[in-house]
């Protein structure tokens, strides 16, 4: 079975995480048709090829025929020039990312040079892309679904890189460890989540994490996912008849009594007061909570 959606950037979104995903695809078992000339890219996309009858897939890049045993990643940039040479039968997912977004990740470390890296044959990699499988099946029924596949797009991308890279303290600077963990909050707050083993993930201790954060943000770890939370549940506010404990719930504040306690401080208004003011919550959601 053979999934395209080019709708991806349009799909709702419910965050302010910067990596947005174009288009997806997946395709099972598939004998893909050798093409008679090149094509050029003009997003930049990343193909995980994970299953196949051959052993080596060849690829005709910028003119230069190349060869790589499966599993692959093929990492396609924009202005590339490339012709399939290889029809063998296999299964890949694949996601794009618009040209905006290029020199962001590339300025994270989160894009090789070369345009082959062997596939990682590690079991959370293999988790994701089933999680990605999962998506494509179920996302008309999700309430923000853009939400969803950036984060798995973005997981499947950090664990290739960091599979290449070996440790994230490894051949990343601090600054760069620091963005990770940003990007990582941004699309795990809605999760159980420990700032301090947040840190330790990424190479920090609580010590240092804590230093480098407030060199680049003006608040806290802590206060930082409390920020996503309370954004992203004025969101469900506004935009879904959900009841308000059950928001308070799903954004994993410890209780309703909590829950009011700090949209009343950020907000100066209770949850019940902005839902009841719509139209003046939808105008000034973005003054509170640039991106």
């Amino acid at each position: 079975m053979t999934f395209v959606f080019s709708g991806a950037g349009n799909l709702k979104r419910s965050t302010a995480f910067p990596i947005k995903v174009a288009k997806l695809y997946s395709a099972g078992w598939r004998r893909f048709q050798v093409r008679e000339q090149d094509y050029v890219c003009t997003y930049q996309e990343i193909t995980l090829r994970y299953d196949s009858d051959s052993s080596l897939c060849m690829d005709k890049i910028d003119g230069r025929v190349m060869g790589i045993r499966f599993p692959n990643v093929v990492f396609k940039f924009p202005g590339m020039r490339i012709r399939i040479d290889d029809d063998s039968p296999r299964s890949a997912i694949g996601f794009s990312y618009p040209p905006e977004v290029i020199e962001l990740l590339r300025a994270w470390n989160m894009f090789p040079e070369e345009p082959f890296l062997p596939l990682p044959a590690d079991a959370e990699l293999k988790r994701l892309i089933g999680e990605f499988q999962k998506f494509t099946r179920i996302y008309p029924t999700l309430n923000a679904p853009g939400d969803r596949i950036d984060g798995i797009c973005f997981d499947i991308l950090r664990e290739i890189m960091r599979s290449r890279l070996g440790s994230p303290v490894r051949n990343r600077t601090p600054e760069v460890r620091i963005k990770e963990a940003e990007l990582y909050f941004q699309h795990h707050y809605d999760e159980k989540m420990d700032p301090d083993a947040v840190a330790k993930q990424f190479g920090f201790s609580h010590t240092s994490f804590y230093q480098y954060w407030r060199q680049t943000h003006r608040v806290s770890p802590h206060r930082y996912v409390d920020e996503l939370k309370l954004r992203a549940a004025a969101l469900a506010l506004l935009r879904s008849s959900q009841p308000i404990a059950d928001i308070a719930a799903r954004f994993q504040f410890p209780g309703t009594a909590s829950f009011h306690r700090k949209f009343r401080e950020r907000f100066q208004a209770t949850p019940a007061e902005v839902r009841r003011n719509r139209d003046f919550w939808e105008k000034k959601l973005p003054e509170l909570f640039p991106e």
